[in-house]
């Protein structure tokens, strides 16, 4: 019976470490298999959150870490251009998965003409009139207004998603009254007041719901309500739409003071 327990006890001191061993081996099989997930954009150096948490810029390698299920949010280099709208996305990062996922941003092409409600023409295509957001523009574009020259705008001088122009006016024989005049004709002062005041007043409201949008944008990726991301890309959208409005009436303004 003694021998029987010595040898027992042998058996159990010499397989011990290598149970041990081959566990940690199989652990550590384990954590190697956990491939990062890569990330692309078409517009290199997007900043990229996970859960709010900033990660790195594209082309971005998520840490291990994050496995599970994960919201995505992609910001532009040019984070202040909202002509570049953020990217969305929920995702399930599985361990050992290796995963690359690539994401193209829209970029969006402001044209504002001075005077305003200018048509704009891409091809013999009339897409629209000034001030003008498009989308997916390539080629050359064509402004007409009754009373000035035909315009051609290279969107490839566009400044940071922005083209503005002024349009040159044809000579007639007959003035046209300014809507700015009284009838005394002195309006100079009355349309720098109202361009001016428009400007601070569209520069506000964008800068009102900016924020709004972020602050609910913060509880969005705490609850995942999907009410609250579509609020985020309502405020978002009048953000937009305020900012154009700023810099519309900044360049009338400008072109007011310019021509007094």
């Amino acid at each position: 019976m003694r021998d029987i327990m010595r040898i027992l006890a042998v058996l159990l001191i010499a397989c011990t470490p290598a149970a041990a061993q081959e566990l940690h081996d199989t652990s550590a099989v384990q954590t190697d298999s956990l491939a990062p997930l890569t990330i692309e954009t078409d517009m290199p150096g997007a900043v990229v959150f996970l859960d709010g948490d900033s990660v790195g810029v594209t082309p971005c390698a998520v840490p291990s870490s994050y496995v599970g299920r994960r919201h995505l949010r992609l910001v532009p280099r040019e984070a202040s251009n909202w002509l570049v709208d953020p990217i969305l996305d929920t995702m399930d990062i599985v361990a050992g998965v290796a995963q690359t996922k690539r994401y193209a941003f829209s970029p969006k092409l402001l044209i504002i003409s001075t005077p305003s409600e200018a048509a704009v023409f891409f091809g013999d295509s009339l897409i629209g009139t000034t001030p003008l957001v498009v989308r997916g523009i390539s080629g050359p574009l064509r402004l007409q207004k009754m009373g000035y020259a035909d315009t051609t705008l290279d969107i490839s001088q566009a400044a940071r998603g922005i083209l503005a122009t002024g349009l040159k006016k044809i000579w007639t024989s007959t003035p046209e009254e300014s809507i700015f005049k009284d009838s005394e004709g002195n309006g100079s002062s009355l349309r720098l007041y109202i361009t001016g005041a428009t400007t601070v007043l569209a520069g506000a409201a964008s800068a009102y719901f900016k924020v709004k949008a972020d602050n609910i944008y913060s509880k969005y990726v705490r609850t995942g309500d999907p009410n609250d991301l579509a609020e985020v890309n309502r405020l978002d959208t009048a953000a937009g739409i305020a900012l154009a409005a700023t810099q519309l009436s900044l360049g009338l303004f400008t072109y007011f003071i310019l021509t007094e």
